[in-house]
This record gives C-alpha cells, structure tokens and sequence, in this order.
C-alpha cells in the first residue's frame, strides 16, 4: 500500500473515530439530560425517595430525602449503605425490612422507621418500600418512598397528654363538687337537726319554737337549693348511667298523678290523664329519666298555673318491627311563656321571672334537666306556649317493646330519695322488709348508729332516744362489726361514707355473717347525697332502704313503724321456742352471696369439715354442761351457715344463743341442743351429697 493509500485509511479510521466519540458525547450527553429529567420528576414527587441495588447500597434519592436528614448532596447518600450514613444505628432494621421485600417481591407499606439526622435529631418516617425489578423481571434491589411524621407524633402525643390534662381537670372538678357536696350539706344537716330538737323540746318560750320552726324552714330550703345545684351540675356532666330496663310506663304516669293530687286540690286544680290504650303493656327504656321529664313538667304545671287545669295525655305516636314512639304532653291554663323566651327557657339557671320578685320559686334547672333527659333519650322535645293563656310541652321519646309482654324484670322506681320517701325491699337476695301493721310498741328497741359525724351522730341519738329506742354509737366499721359480736340490734342506721370501710362494704360484711331467712337485721343507709346508681348498689348489698341526711324524727318514727314492729321479733322466749322453717340447704341464696360455683363448693367442703369437729366435740360439752363453749360454738356455726345457705341450721344456732345468752342451762337448753345436732347432721349429709362425697 502506498502512502497515499495509508494516509486515505488513516484518515477514515480518524474520522470513524471522531463519529463514534460524537456519537457517544451524544448519548452522555442524552443520558446526562435523562438523568436530569428523572431527578427534577423525583424532586417535584412529594415526599421522600430513594432506590437501592441488591447489596443495600444507595443509587439514588431524591433532593426532599437529602434535605430531610440533613445532608449537603445525593453524592453523601448515593454508593453508600445504611452502616455509613448517620441512621446507622437503625441500619439492622431498615436492611431487614430490604432484604424481605426482596424475598418475598410482597410491597411493605404503613411501616414506621426511625432514623437520626447527620444533627443527631431523630426524626419518624411512615415508610414503602418494593422490589426493583429489571427488564427481565428480576430483583435487583428495592425502591421506596417515605414521609416524615415526626410533627405528627408529636402533636399527637401532645394531643394525648392534653386530653390526660383535661380527664384530670375534669376529674379534679368532679372531687371538688363531691367535696362541695359534702362539706356543705353535713352542716346544714346539724342545723336541720339541732332546730328540731330545740324546737321538740323548748317547753316555755313561744319564741324560742318560733324561731327554731324558721330556722329548720330556712336549712330546709338551703338544702333543697344544694340539692338542685348539685343535681343540674350533674346531669350537665353526663354523670347519670343511661338505663335499659323493662318498665310499666302507665304505672310511672300514674304514681306521678298521684304524687301531684294533692298540690292540685290544695289550688283547686283539675289534674286529668288521658292515657292510649294501644301503647304496650311494657316497655324498655330508662324509667328514672322518662318519670323525671314527665314529674318536672307536671310539677311546673301546677306551679305556674292560679287556675284552671293541669292535662296529661300519653299517646302511642308510632310501632313497627319493636319500636315503639310515645308522645307525652303536659297543658296547662297558666301563665304562659314569651315566644321570644320559649328557646331560653331550656338553658341551665334561666329563669323569666328574677328570684327577688319573689312570685314563683325555682332554680332554672328543672327544664334543663327535662330537656338532656330527652336528649339522652334520643327523643324530642316542643314547646308551644301563649302569654296569659297556657303552655303545652310536648316529648316524643323512642323505646323498645320487649319480646315478653308480662312483669318479668320490672322494677318500682321510688321518686326521690329524702328523708320521708324510702324504699322498702321484700324478698331480693338476703335482704328481707317487714310488713308494718303493728304499732309501736312500749317496751325498748336496741339501734345500732354506725356515723364518723359526731354531731350528726349526736342528733340521730336524741331522737332515737325520744322515740324509746336504746342507742350504741360505732364511729367506725370496726367497731360496728365487734359490738355486732357481742349484742343483736333491732335496727342499724348505717352511714354510707366511712373512715375505713364505706357502709356500702360493711353492710356486705354483715349480711355475710348475720344472715338469716326472717331473723336479718334491717339496715337503712344514711347518706347526704344519693342517685340510682349508688341507691341500687346499697340495696344490692343487703340494705333495707336508702334515706337522705339528716334524719328526722317523723322519718325516724316511720323506720321503726315499717321495720321494727315488734321488739321481740328477733328474741327467743324462754317459754316459746319459734318452729325452724325453710330448706336444710337454699343454693340459690348461697349463689346471690357468693356467684362462683368453685368457690361455693369450696366453703361447703370447709363447712363439712367444720361440722364433722363440731359433732364430735358436742355430745362432751353437752355431758359437761359447758353451755358456755356451746354457745360460742353456735355463735361460730351461725356464720357459716349464712355463708353457706343452710336456713335452719342458721335458725337453730340462732335460738340457741339467744336463750343462752340470758340462761345458763335448763330444759329448754336441752331441747335447743337436740334441735342443733339434729340441723347440723342434716345439713352435712345435704352438703356431702351436694359435693358428691
């Protein structure tokens, strides 16, 4: 070849060469711009990226991901790991999740990762991360976005500290106006209570039972208000439980007629029902709030209205698939109401007429009530009024119809709790009333006091006292519990707020170690403040009824009419021995006391064993004439037998301890001893064949 023909071709191998570098200048050149294109299409993609190849080691990111951790570039993230950024911390948990999201090819979302900035602060990301897939469909690393949450957490959890603010602010109000509640009223109460006795016993001065009937009218009304404020706050406070029972809606409507006949003929009122026989037998619903609506609105009625009348019409407003609407309204001929005040009337505290007129008397809270009431109710309420001529209000209140239309699981509810309104319990678990027809008798009735209060304990006594009754005061729980040992009472009064026990707690205690089938001793709960909830727990633990402080002489006199009739009803006679009655063994009434089938049983194998010692030991004490060790011995028996539903046992131990605590011996002892071994055999041989030994 030439040099001509050397140069020619090595002119074109220059050239290919020089189209070649252009051409591959182009493609950088391309890719340059592509890559370009791909991270201003990332960086405008809110939230944080990145990509990862197989090995964990960072091939990009986004500008939001360099700027949310602090760094300068993408070059102090990308061809590096976890290990070697500033999160290395982290780096097991974020390459754990990788290296799943690689073996599995299954996308993670909604996962939180912590990771620490290059200024060491810790920032919380929700995180999704996928498999990175070639064109072949393999893995060949993971993608992902985030987004940082850490000013969300931290509202949240400033949130969540705000509301525990709130519940304890709340709760700090709540203790306050129980407080309030209490410090208040248990002085009124011995003002209430030393008026009456200066009153009841102030012989010559006129004045001086002048004044004392002023001051008890005075503490009277002041009660009343705490009473209502009190109560407002309350429901304001949504502190009253929603109830669900089975009730006699007509019964309610009744009771609350009745309750209101007198006020009306004291005015000369008419007061009529008209009640639609189409609504159901019963109802379920909350019965404390619908009487409490229909009381308010029938007690404002009548106090707003001079004369005329006073209606209440109960009509079936709607029934399909066991709902049932009831419509009731009240009309009146009153006074009337502003149609510019007929919104304002259902706040709390509103009042049309100002207190210092002195025409009508209230708080401003009765309508409020109605109105929450029905609102918890999920009902309606309406009002339509004309001055001068009369108001109607009227309620729409939802309830169910249950599926059996008889008096199964309806409960009376009682109207208020006061001191001359109380409920007497007959035949509910071990609490037992007593039917009052007899008069009071002359001879001395033994009441145990158990109040911390010592002036509210020393008014309870005078008037104990006057009504011929003996008094031992227990300031305590303890103390009540050890004079009960030692001494049967007629009556307990029971305070429900104690220093070491509360009444309720005690009043459990002694059912547990004093009962028996009609020998009980009534219990009644003292207590400055009262609703359903507490009301249903004190009946439930074994108390009578429920009456408010202070206590007052008539109500007092009405205690020991309803529950103490007669003196010796818990005496045994030294002439008369009272026959045993009932079953050897009542499960059902052990099940009331104790509710767990293993721990019944096991009290009866205890009281098996207990029995099996006793008999052994009685025929020697009975030889011996140790009546003394007898009677402890009964005493003893009488607890377990109440724990363990034996009636007649816990009868017969009973007559035998009474006769012995004011006998030494004598034929009647004997008679008491044979009955005794007699129940206690009967009652283990039940026992044993109950456990299956």
């Amino acid at each position: 070849m030439n040099k001509v023909q050397q140069r020619k071709s090595l002119n074109n191998k220059i050239s290919s060469l020089e189209s070649k570098k252009t051409l591959r200048q182009s493609k950088s050149s391309k890719i340059d711009n592509f890559k370009n294109l791909l991270n201003a299409i990332i960086d405008s993609i809110a939230g944080i990226h990145w990509w990862k190849d197989i090995n964990g080691i960072y091939q990009g990111c986004n500008s939001a991901m360099v700027e949310a951790l602090g760094l300068s570039s993408r070059n102090d993230i990308i061809g590096k790991t976890d290990y070697e950024l500033p999160w290395a911390s982290q780096a097991n948990i974020l390459i754990k999740h990788d290296k799943e999201v690689m073996s599995t090819g299954i996308t993670q979302k909604g996962k939180e990762e912590i990771i620490e900035t290059k200024q060491g602060d810790v920032r919380t990301f929700i995180v999704a991360k996928a498999a990175l897939r070639d064109n072949n469909n393999n893995i060949i690393g993971t993608v992902g976005n985030s987004i940082d949450v850490t000013e969300l957490k931290q509202t949240q959890k400033a949130l969540k500290l705000a509301k525990e603010a709130a519940e304890a602010a709340s709760q700090a109000k709540t203790e306050f106006l129980e407080n309030m509640r209490h410090d208040i009223r248990t002085p009124v109460s011995g003002i209430v209570g030393c008026a009456q006795i200066i009153q009841s016993q102030a012989n010559n001065p006129d004045k001086v039972s002048e004044y004392a009937g002023d001051l008890v009218r005075s503490s009277e009304a002041l009660l009343d208000f705490l009473n209502k404020v009190l109560e407002g706050l309350k429901v304001a406070t949504g502190e009253m439980p929603l109830l669900k029972k089975k009730f006699d809606l007509r019964k309610n409507v009744q009771d609350i007629i009745d309750l209101n006949k007198s006020l009306a003929a004291k005015k000369n009122l008419q007061l009529s029902v008209d009640y639609d026989e189409k609504i159901p037998s019963y109802l379920i619903g909350d019965p404390v709030r619908l009487q409490r609506i229909v009381l308010e609105l029938m007690t404002n009625a009548l106090n707003f209205t001079q004369q005329g009348r006073v209606h209440i019409a109960v009509k079936l407003k709607k029934q399909e698939a066991q709902q049932v609407v009831v419509e009731v309204s009240v009309t009146d001929t009153g006074v009337g109401i502003p149609k510019d005040k007929q919104e304002a009337i259902f706040a709390r505290f509103t009042r049309l007429t100002p207190s210092c007129q002195g025409i009508y008397k209230g708080l401003g809270l009765g309508l409020s009530i109605v109105k929450q009431f029905v609102d918890d109710l999920g009902g309606e309420i309406y009002v339509k009024s004309q001055l001068k001529h009369g108001t109607t209000f009227t309620c729409l209140v939802p309830f169910q119809e249950p599926l059996l239309m008889d008096s199964s699981g309806v409960e009376d509810i009682p109207f208020e709790f006061t001191t001359k309104t109380y409920q007497k319990i007959s035949d509910k678990g071990f609490t037992h009333g007593i039917e009052a027809n007899a008069a009071l008798s002359t001879d001395q009735r033994k009441v145990l006091l158990v109040e911390d209060d010592q002036l509210a304990a020393k008014i309870a006594e005078s008037i104990l006292s006057s009504l011929n009754c003996v008094i031992d005061i227990a300031v305590d729980a303890n103390t009540a519990l050890q004079r009960l040992q030692k001494q049967d009472y007629h009556l307990i009064l029971m305070d429900i707020g104690l220093p070491d026990m509360d009444g309720i707690s005690l009043t459990h205690r002694i059912r547990l170690q004093q009962w028996q089938c009609r020998d009980t001793t009534p219990i009644i709960g003292l207590t400055a403040h009262i609703d359903v909830e507490n009301r249903q727990r004190c009946l439930d633990a074994g108390m009578n009824a429920v009456i408010l402080k202070p206590l007052r002489k008539e109500t007092a006199l009405e205690l020991l009419t309803t529950f103490v009739p007669d003196v010796c009803i818990n005496q045994a006679s030294s002439t008369d021995m009272r026959s045993i009655s009932g079953p050897v063994f009542d499960v059902d009434a052990m099940k009331v006391l104790l509710k767990n089938e293993g721990l019944i049983k096991d009290c009866i194998n205890l009281m098996i064993e207990s029995l099996a010692r006793d008999l052994v030991k009685l025929p020697d004490l009975h030889q011996s004439s140790d009546w003394k060790s007898i009677r402890e011995m009964a005493h003893k028996l009488r607890s377990g037998s109440a724990y363990c539903g034996a009636k007649r046992l816990g009868q017969a131990c009973q007559q035998i301890v009474d006769y012995l605590r004011e006998n030494d011996s004598g034929e009647r002892a004997d008679v008491l001893y044979e009955q005794l071994t007699e129940e206690m055999i009967a009652a283990k041989a039940v026992y044993k064949d109950y456990v299956g030994l």
